[in-house]
């Protein structure tokens, strides 16, 4: 599908909406710009993952935690962090 055709179907779906379901869509393109603005930016400032490492490997830095951040750097993991499947 081309974008100019997706574009022309998403304009389609949304006037057959009704106003209580469009709301919904706000909503979740508000989030979506939100969150992509909000991960361009801390993904930026992280340093590549290392594979193979365990979760022990962390325990050198447990406790030292510098800067004024962590209050972004939490809210930045509770916004990407996947759901857990059982």
């Amino acid at each position: 599908m081309t974008y100019p055709e997706l574009r022309q179907k998403i304009e389609q779906q949304l006037a057959q909406l009704p106003p209580r379901q469009l709301f919904l869509v706000s909503d979740f393109l508000d989030s979506l710009q939100n969150k992509e603005s909000t991960s361009d930016r801390a993904l930026r400032r992280l340093a590549p993952i290392k594979r193979g490492s365990k979760a022990v490997d962390l325990l050198k830095f447990a406790g030292t935690w510098q800067g004024n951040d962590l209050e972004e750097c939490l809210h930045f993991v509770h916004e990407t962090r996947s759901k857990a499947q059982f």
